[in-house]
Order: C-alpha cells, then sequence, then structure tokens
C-alpha cells in the first residue's frame, strides 16, 4: 500500500468529519487521535493499539448514521487504503 495514499485519504476522512461535526468536537478529536496513533502502528509494526483500533470502529460506526460515506459498504470504496489498514491490523494485532 502507498503511505501517501493512506495520508490523503486519511485527510479526506478527517476534512468530511470536520465539516459535519466541527474540527473543535470530540468527534473530529478523537477519530484524529486514532488515525494518527493506528497509522503509525502500521507504518511501524508496532505491537499496541488494539483497543484503539477497537475505539475508532466504534467511533465510524456512531459516525456512520450522520455520516452515510461512513457506512462499511461505502467507507471500503471512498477509503481503501485506510480500510485496509484497519483489516491488517485487526489481523495482526493479538
Amino acid at each position: 500500500m502507498n503511505s501517501r495514499h493512506l495520508k490523503q485519504e486519511i485527510s479526506t476522512l478527517l476534512s468530511t468529519i470536520e465539516q459535519v461535526f466541527g474540527k473543535n468536537t470530540r468527534e473530529y478529536k478523537d477519530a484524529e487521535y486514532y488515525l494518527d496513533v493506528l497509522e503509525t502502528i502500521y507504518q511501524y509494526n508496532c505491537n499496541e493499539g488494539r483497543d484503539l483500533l477497537e475505539e475508532l470502529n466504534k467511533l465510524l460506526n456512531k459516525l456512520s448514521y450522520t455520516i452515510t460515506e461512513l457506512t462499511p459498504e461505502k467507507f471500503k470504496v471512498r477509503y481503501p487504503n485506510i480500510s485496509q489498514m484497519i483489516n491488517y491490523l485487526d489481523e495482526w494485532l493479538s
């Protein structure tokens, strides 16, 4: 996977959340934090992060009720690299 594409998708996802909820909201700050930590874990193959991955999945599920592009079917199409990262971490993290 191309790291540049992952960063672009993360930026696009955060921009979408910012447009709907605002940059100073808990939803935006949580998503930004989870994605930042999980991207680092993914890039450097750390063994930490199972709890954060679960929290990110819960947050995306919660946000999907408001942001329809975050429903699981649309998310995989709109953010394929983030989806691939999440799937990889889900399998890789013990």
